[in-house]
């Protein structure tokens, strides 16, 4: 034998070698039948890899949905007990306390303007426009932050048929408690209560849906508004 390996032997042995790969490739394979490319792509697209056990009888999915469910329910259980305890103060007021409060009445005038200087007013025209100002007063402070809850009516009570101007009433009721001195001379003055009338026009000095004749296109003249306080009656017994 001279101390050398018979190539017979040689050639048995790497032929083992070979099929001893090849069964483990094919184990593996049998194992993991995933496409070598998606493979490759991410080791965490493996669904096996949620369902290894992380702790315990805990598999990786039940701590990751555990998890999104206590997020979730803590977010429901904030968002109920915020809801029931937080009081918007600017946003609820007592209406009895309102309705029953010292009561606050404005005039006010207002020009209203026409290309057409000799336009007339007619009766019809008369009580449509005085409607349409009465209920663009209405809207204008009852739809207002700072004095929609105390605000209680607004009309017109006149138009004059030379200057076409029209004179306006606008009611207000405070009750005591909220009637402090900063509070009657900020919000309840006559200025307060005018600029946000006059704001109102600004932003928009048409009047729709009054066909007068002569004149198609009225409009509001916010320079020439002007509101003053007539009196303030105390409704305390």
């Amino acid at each position: 034998m001279n101390g050398h390996i018979p190539e017979q032997e040689v050639q048995d042995v790497e032929l083992h070698d070979l099929e001893e790969e090849k069964e483990e490739e094919s184990r593996l394979d049998a194992e993991c039948p995933l496409n070598p490319e998606v493979t490759r792509t991410s080791e965490t697209a493996n669904p096996r890899a949620c369902s290894e056990i992380v702790f315990w009888k805990c598999k990786l999915w039940m701590i990751i949905t555990s998890v999104l469910l206590c997020l979730i329910l803590v977010i429901i259980i904030s968002l109920t007990f915020y809801s029931e305890i937080y009081i918007d103060e600017d946003g609820y007021w007592d209406l009895e306390s309102i309705a029953n409060g010292n009561r606050h009445n404005f005039s006010g005038i207002l020009n209203i303007h026409c290309a057409n200087p000799d336009w007339l007013l007619s009766e019809s025209a008369y009580h449509l426009l005085s409607e349409n100002l009465s209920k663009r007063l209405t809207d204008v402070y009852s739809d207002s932050p700072a004095l929609g809850r105390y605000f209680i009516s607004a009309k017109v009570i006149s138009l004059s048929g030379e200057n076409k101007t029209a004179f306006f009433e606008l009611e207000f009721s405070v009750p005591p408690e909220s009637a402090t001195e900063e509070f009657m001379k900020n919000r309840m003055s006559e200025m307060f209560v005018k600029n946000i009338l006059r704001q109102n026009i600004y932003d928009r000095k048409e009047i729709y849906g009054v066909d007068v004749t002569g004149c198609t296109y009225l409009t509001l003249d916010p320079t020439s508004l002007s509101v003053s306080l007539i009196q303030a009656i105390n409704t305390d017994g």
